[in-house]
């Protein structure tokens, strides 16, 4: 790849940006204006809010009088909650400042009926209606109670809660004269009182903390979103935009190749939504710094700042990647923009993951595309030291993103390469047409678009047969949706879309090296595999205790019926692995293998096969066993090693689940175990691991040609 071409199309492509203003006004003008005007209006409103007077409606005002007799000494007497005078107001007793008395616009109508009528009519924001007799209860022993009536909004919520806070204060006073008339003590009904345990931390500083740890869990939200927004635009105007102005078959005709093409575009792309990303990122820090300032304590940190250039490079690149390959596919801007706005949905769940309670990062989240960073960032910008061992989940975190920005890039590259993607025409859909052209030309095997088509069919029908809530799994449950909503849907449509079903479905005949070669596997794969599961337990406290309480349940009861368990066991292994693997290594890994290389072909069906899981906790170890299934089921020719190989690990996995408690108690706890492995399991699973990759490529090649429909 000749970078001196990559950088000539690069300026290119820069300069059609800058000379749009749209473009410039959303990365650059928007992210500087914004913040700071928004700021400032939002702060006004809420000081305008704050400082609002709310109409409060007493209804028997004069039942709040001293109360007592005549006779009766002053401390017998209520004490009175307004004062007098031409304007009464909240006695100051019972405010936090004495300017608070301006927050209530004090009104004493004659009656409750008058008092709703103005609170339904907002003349009113809160009503307070007193007893007969309050005054003649409150001077004895007995509790009167006061009605409070509010509407359902935020001014009169406001107002009752700031009215709530003085009649708390007014019920202390109270409380504590009527103690006092007994001779107690004014804390006598509090048994025992709590202390901060930090005392040097002031009021001001755990203000300070509060809003800085507000700040890291909105800046990387905002700041994740902003550099998707980044990318979109520039992505389909590179692409779908040359493609209406007529010049991407210039740039096709030049001597520039394919990939030095899509890496201009890339590094284009990435040059704004990198911009658009650090403009918010030091927007917002800029605002929030001036605004800050006004606290006693400042709560922001410039090394907020660095963190987030740090940690958005990398997040701009898999954002630009990603939306270079999908904007390519576009056959205008209009197009591409219904293409791209898909990615916001995709994304948003990965974003509010990291706002959800309990959610920490940690070796298993830092994979994660984008959830993975910005839980980075919020470690790094929370207030005081960072935990331990922070740093070293930043290869941990980063690694996995710069991967995914590769494959995301080698994708938008295979897309540049292929004719029929960059001179799409705007054809018409017709429906009988194109059934009519579907089943009349047959191919010989299922192409990727029916893969994916079939995995969708599978996927959502397991949903809707087995959802989660719904009724418990049965044996005969389970092998009638395993039959009629996995299996079925594939040999279906090899039947009817194909001209050999047979090699479709990968039920090719296999030599006696491939099926050997399953049996040993599923053997040296269960160590490795069920060290890999515990990992993944260990990274979840609560989930492994949930799995450790429901062993140890079924460890305290009665022993099963060892027939019969292990009927059901064989039973529902043999129908879940013939199954999924006629699905997934059969009809979508033929499909997938006729467009894409073998190894693409067999990550994209281990991808689908993890997901059609619907665990996300052991979507790891399903993705590893589905690479395995995919390269023996290549290798060895057929579909039937595999299914050996999936039986043979299913019976072993239930077996070890089901009859653990009473056969293997010590290998569950070890599962389980919080302190993890001990080094020589780790020793074992990792020779059993690579004796395992050893016999996989100890198989023959001839599968992979009959795979992809050759020979």
């Amino acid at each position: 790849m000749r970078w001196s071409i990559v950088r000539l199309i690069w300026a290119r492509e820069l300069r059609d940006q800058l000379r749009d203003r749209r473009t410039l006004f959303m990365i650059v003008v928007l992210p500087v204006l914004l913040y700071p005007i928004g700021g400032a209006g939002m702060l006004q409103m809420a000081l305008g809010f704050l400082k609002q007077e709310g109409v409060v409606a007493v209804v028997g005002a004069r039942n709040l009088a001293a109360g007592g007799r005549w006779w009766q000494p002053p401390s017998r007497r209520v004490p009175p909650l307004f004062t007098e005078g031409p304007r009464r107001c909240v006695a100051a007793d019972y405010l936090a400042r004495p300017e608070d008395a301006d927050q209530f616009d004090l009104r004493f109508p004659e009656g409750a009926d008058e008092a709703r009528a103005d609170l339904a009519a907002r003349q009113a924001d809160l009503v307070v209606i007193v007893p007969p007799d309050f005054a003649a209860e409150a001077c004895g022993d007995g509790r009167p109670a006061l009605e409070l009536r509010s509407r359902d909004d935020d001014p009169s919520r406001l107002v009752r809660a700031r009215f709530e806070a003085v009649l708390a204060k007014y019920r202390e006073r109270l409380k504590e004269e009527r103690l006092a008339r007994h001779g107690l003590p004014p804390h006598f009904d509090e048994p025992f009182e709590w202390r901060d345990a930090d005392p040097e931390r002031p009021p001001a500083r755990r203000t300070a903390d509060d809003i800085s740890r507000l700040l890291a869990q909105v800046f990387p939200f905002v700041l994740v979103l902003w550099s998707l927004a980044g990318a979109l635009y520039p992505a389909v105007d590179v692409c779908a935009g040359e493609k209406e102005r007529g010049t991407m078959e210039t740039l096709l005709i030049s001597p520039a190749s394919r990939e030095e093409i899509v890496w201009g575009k890339f590094l284009t792309v990435w040059t704004f939504s990198a911009a658009a990303a650090l403009l918010n990122l030091f927007s917002m820090g800029l605002t929030t710094w001036y605004f800050s300032s006004r606290l006693p304590q400042d709560p922001f940190r410039p090394s907020i700042l660095l963190w987030g250039v740090v940690l958005l490079l990398p997040l701009s690149a898999f954002f630009s990647a990603v939306c270079l390959a999908v904007g390519v596919y576009a056959r205008s801007t209009k197009e591409g923009q219904y293409y791209l706005m898909p990615l916001f949905l995709l994304t948003m769940p990965l974003i509010f993951l990291t706002l959800a309670p309990g959610v920490e990062l940690n070796q298993f989240y830092s994979m994660v595309p984008v959830t993975g960073v910005a839980l980075l960032m919020q470690e790094l910008m929370k207030s005081g030291a960072p935990r331990a061992g922070l740093w070293a989940y930043f290869a941990a975190t980063l690694a996995p993103m710069l991967v995914y920005s590769w494959l995301a890039l080698r994708w938008a590259v295979e897309q540049f390469s292929r004719e029929e993607v960059l001179f799409r025409e705007a054809e018409r859909f017709v429906l009988l047409l194109w059934l009519r052209r579907l089943f009349r030309d047959k191919e010989a095997l299922p192409s990727a678009g029916q893969a994916v088509f079939s995995f969708g069919l599978v996927f959502g029908l397991t949903c809707l047969f087995l959802r989660p809530g719904g009724e418990p799994p049965t044996l005969a449950r389970v092998t009638v949706a395993y039959l009629a909503f996995v299996a079925a849907p594939p040999l279906f449509m090899a039947l009817l879309l194909t001209r050999r079903p047979l090699a479709g479905l990968g039920l090719r005949a296999s030599g006696w090296g491939g099926w050997l070669a399953g049996a040993l596997l599923a053997l040296l794969l269960f160590v490795p595999m069920a060290e890999l599961t515990g990992w993944v337990l260990r990274q979840f406290p609560w989930l492994r205790d949930q799995l450790r309480a429901q062993q140890a349940a079924r460890g305290g009861g009665p022993p099963p019926d060892w027939r019969k368990l292990a009927a059901e066991l064989a039973a529902l292994a043999l129908v879940q692995a013939v199954g999924e693997e006629v699905a997934f290594r059969g009809f979508i890994l033929s499909g997938l293998a006729r467009r894409y290389r073998p190894w693409k072909a067999v990550l994209l069906s281990s991808f689908l096969f993890a997901l059609f899981q619907m665990n996300v906790f052991q979507a790891l170890p399903h993705f590893v066993l589905g690479v395995v299934l995919g390269v023996l089921t290549l290798r060895s020719g057929g579909v039937g090693p595999a299914v050996l190989l999936h039986f043979v690990y299913n019976v072993l996995v239930y077996g070890v689940l089901l009859l653990g408690p009473w056969v293997a108690p010590e290998a569950l706890a070890a599962l389980t175990a919080d302190g993890g492995l001990s080094g020589a399991a780790v020793a074992v699973g990792v020779a059993s691991a690579l004796l395992a990759a050893a016999v996989l490529f100890a198989v023959g090649r001839g599968g992979a040609a009959a795979a992809k429909g050759e020979g």
